[in-house]
């Protein structure tokens, strides 16, 4: 399937094989097995190809990232408009300050058969962008990550998005008999924290994440 996408976003920049290989810093020949799914390409050929344009979070997870929510354009029947709040800062790291706003910068396409699937409603979706690098490798700085904000009741071992007052985090959760919750980085250079719910007067469970690069249901 990345094999797919890699052609269609080269035939939607309307590159030839030649030139596509040549910003990725790799043989035609290479490409080829990009595109027949015999190889894949690796993060600095992510990047390079992200340089010039090409919808890199599309080739890898499938969805399509869009500046407005107007009428779905062609190739993407079949897909809900996710908005994604850039400006909203989730933390992976030692917790960062939420920005004001609840107003989208941008919409990401996902398949309506994939949201169906896990039972999500389109309504309770939402997008945020990680800072940080306390949950690698499971999830890398400015990473998008896709929240599903109608489960807010954590479950240990699951991923979710924390706030406690004007600070937010993206954090494993675990929950303690001592009714505090444990916030896990997948980085073990991070050492957990705990989030006392007794004590703490302003504590809301965002959402559980439920999609980034990869899918967690």
């Amino acid at each position: 399937m990345i094999g797919l996408r890699i052609k269609e976003e080269r035939t939607r920049l309307g590159l030839t094989q030649p030139d596509f290989a040549q910003i990725a810093g790799i043989s035609k020949r290479t490409l080829i097995d990009w595109e027949k799914d015999a190889s894949s390409p690796n993060a600095v050929q992510l990047s390079a190809l992200s340089q010039a344009g090409v919808d890199v979070n599309y080739i890898i997870t499938g969805n399509k990232v869009l500046s407005t929510i107007g009428d779905l354009p062609d190739g993407f029947d079949g897909f809900s408009l996710i908005p994604v709040h850039e400006d909203v800062v989730i933390s992976a790291g030692h917790g960062s300050v939420v920005c004001a706003g609840d107003d989208p910068s941008n919409y990401m396409a996902f398949r309506n058969d994939w949201i169906r699937s896990r039972g999500f409603s389109v309504k309770d979706l939402k997008v945020f962008i990680t800072r940080g690098d306390s949950m690698e490798p499971t999830i890398a700085d400015r990473e998008p990550i896709l929240t599903n904000t109608a489960e807010v009741n954590p479950q240990d071992g699951h991923i979710y998005v924390i706030r406690s007052g004007e600070m937010t985090w993206v954090k494993r959760i675990q929950r303690q008999l001592d009714n505090t919750l444990l916030l896990i980085s997948d980085n073990k250079a991070y050492p957990p924290m705990k989030l006392d719910l007794d004590a703490a007067h302003d504590v809301e469970v965002i959402g559980k994440v439920v999609n980034s690069s990869k899918n967690f249901y």
